[in-house]
Parts: structure tokens; sequence; C-alpha cells
């Protein structure tokens, strides 16, 4: 729904939006603030206001708030400036905080200065090309690029709204993949969503390690189970923008070729036929690596580096795919690679039975790290299924 430049009434506070939706039945008007909420309050009443904006009022809406923000407080160039900036770059939570300025908040010092930071770092996109919505050109023929790199940029606005959901206690039921597929993003085009998600993640590490006072208190609100969590969260959102790479990659079929043979696809692929071990009391004999194309869960033990790795199939591709010398499809946060102390004796344990070995393997006391798909010349693969 378009935002409306709004009049002051009376008592100077600026008119409330009106979202034209019928929940405005149970969820009220606009929040308006003719008194400050006191200290003990004020937390549950931005929450509460938060919830009512991003109800109604999508990314667009926000940037148009915050632009409105700047053109009441007698700085129109900034808000013309800000209109160039894409709508995935806003925060949509302190866009509202201005907004509620107009209703009659008094922010406190923090605030004030979070927000003031906010439109600084806002302003100076616009000398970032890449950041910045460029005038359209007439033009005959639309440029296919810039269509779909702008819904790349639409599917990050929607994601940030889900993440806005997420910090507001909002139950999230959309996913990560059916969001970015709804826009057909292109996999060239998924570093621009994972850029802005790890920067966000590098903040939220930040906050968990709590050395900057600024966003300790910026994000005061938030505790520590729930803190935890978030990291959790947008760990699994790029997660997931990985495996929406590997779907792309594998779905896409060459146009009227003939099936190409496993053993042809495989055929790039290095790995170690037999290694023997007297030392370790190891003798090993890979399986072939037809069997790894199309399995779900394979077992791979690195000779040189004593490191087993474990490969899981995500829940989009069920299956692994080998292109070259690497295997796509697997799950980054289910995958794992950990050193083997004694050879000889675990990796007789993880020749057993499927859930067993998944037990004891979860079970040893290693580091463990994600693999990276790669194989080499000193990989045997002991199972494939």
């Amino acid at each position: 729904m378009a935002i409306r430049k709004p009049k002051a009434t009376s008592d100077h506070f600026i008119k409330a939006l009106n979202p034209r939706d019928a929940d405005t039945k149970y969820m009220g008007e606009e929040p308006y603030f003719p008194l400050q909420p006191d200290a003990d309050g004020r937390k549950l009443a931005l929450t509460n206001s938060f919830t009512w904006y991003n109800r109604f009022y999508g990314k667009k809406d926000a940037k148009e708030l915050l632009c409105q923000y700047l053109d009441s407080h007698d700085r129109t160039a900034d808000a013309k400036y800000l209109r160039r900036v894409h709508e995935s770059e806003f925060i949509m939570t302190l866009c509202w905080l201005a907004r509620m300025t107009l209703r009659g908040l008094e922010l406190n010092d923090h605030e004030e200065l979070t927000l003031q930071n906010e439109i600084s770092r806002l302003l100076k996109l616009v000398h970032k090309p890449e950041l910045v919505e460029k005038e359209k050109e007439p033009s005959n023929r639309p440029n296919v690029q810039e269509i779909m790199r702008e819904k790349a940029l639409e599917a990050a606005g929607e994601l940030e709204s889900i993440f806005d959901e997420w910090i507001t206690d909002i139950k999230v039921t959309q996913k990560t993949v059916d969001i970015v597929a709804k826009f057909n993003v292109m996999p060239q085009h998924i570093p621009l969503i994972v850029d802005i998600w790890k920067r966000k993640q590098q903040e939220f590490e930040q906050v968990s390690e709590g050395q900057d006072e600024q966003l300790n208190e910026a994000y005061s609100y938030l505790g520590k189970v729930k803190l935890r969590n978030t990291l959790k969260f947008i760990e699994q959102v790029l997660s997931d923008l990985n495996s929406y790479i590997s779907i792309k990659k594998a779905s896409k079929a060459p146009r009227k070729r003939k099936a190409v043979p496993v053993e042809k696809i495989v055929a790039k692929l290095k790995y170690l036929k037999e290694h023997k071990d007297p030392v370790n009391k190891l003798d090993l004999i890979s399986v072939h690596p037809t069997k790894l194309h199309g399995a779900s869960e394979a077992w791979v033990y690195d000779t040189a580096k004593r490191k087993m790795h474990h490969y899981i199939a995500d829940e989009y591709s069920k299956a692994f795919t080998v292109k070259g010398n690497t295997i796509l499809g697997f799950d980054n946060t289910a995958s794992e690679i950990k050193t083997l102390r004694k050879p000889g004796e675990q990796i007789k344990e993880i020749m057993g039975s499927k859930p067993a070995a998944r037990k004891y393997f979860k079970d040893i006391k290693a580091v463990a790290t994600t693999p990276n798909g790669r194989f080499n010349e000193n990989m045997v693969i002991l199972k494939a299924f």
C-alpha cells in the first residue's frame, strides 16, 4: 500500500496512517505517544509498536517513512538522496522508530545516536553505485541482467522482513529457499543477499562477544538465549542460500542433450583406490565414485591428514551431485570433518551400521569443521549410500 505524506494535526503530531486493513479492528490505529512510556513499560510499548508497523507495512513503506522524517526536520536534500538508495538497505525497525518520533515518542540519547548513525550510513551508500537504484534511461529493450538483479534485491528485502519478525518474536513460517525461489533469483545474484547476511552475522557476533558498548546497548533488549538463537537463525539462512545455489546448478540441465553416463560424470574426481597402513592396522579399499553420485550420505577418509569427512545431503537436493573434482548438494550445517586420533579403531566403528556410525562419530571429542566438497588423491571413499 502506498504511503502518502500526512499533514500535521493541531497538537503538532503527524496524522495517523490508515492501512485500510480489517486487522486494524484488532490491532488498533497507528501507535501514538501523547504521554511517554515509563522505564519499565518502554520495551513493551516499543515492541508492540514495531509489531503494528510490521503487520501493515513493508520495506518500501519503511524507506518512505524515514524520508518523511527527514523532510519534517528540514533535511529535504538528505531525504532526496535517501530515496535513491534501494529499500533492501534500510533497517525497518529504525525506520519505524523515526516515524514514532513524529507521533510523539521522545528518543533517549542512545536511540537518537543509533538513528542518526543509520541515516549517515545510508547517505554514504549514495556514492556506491552497486547499492543505489540507477535512474532508468529510455530504452526499447529491457536489460535482463538489471531485471534479475532487481529480483534478487526484492528477495533480500522480503528476507529482511522475515528477520524483523524473528526479532520481534513473531513466528516465522516461510523458508529462505521458498522466498528466493519465488523471485526466481539466479545463482550468480545470490552473493548480493549473502553479503547482507554476512554483515548481519558479523554484527551479532560482535554483540555476542560484548566488546562494543554501543552495540551492547542497542541490543540490550535481547536475552542471551534469544541472541544465541538469532545467530543460529542467521547461520541457517546462509546455509539455505548455499543450498539454493546447489539446487539451481543441479537442476540446470543442458537442452536437447543425451544423458551423460555416471562413469563420465565422476571421471575427474580424484580419490585413492587402496590404502594400507601397518602402523595403524588399516587396509582400506575405496568404493567407486559412481556410488557417490546420487547418494545421500557418505564417509570419506583423508589418509594424509587423518581426517574423516562425513557428508549428508541437504533437505532440498536430497542427493549429492558430482561436478569435476567436487560434490554438491551436501548440508553445510550437518556435514562435518573430524581428525581421528586412532584411525584403526575408529574407522572400524564407523564401518558398522549407519545409526551406530553416526552416533560414534558425533561422540568423537575433536574440533568439527565444515567440508568444502573438494576431493584429492589421498581420500578413500569408505561408504556412499
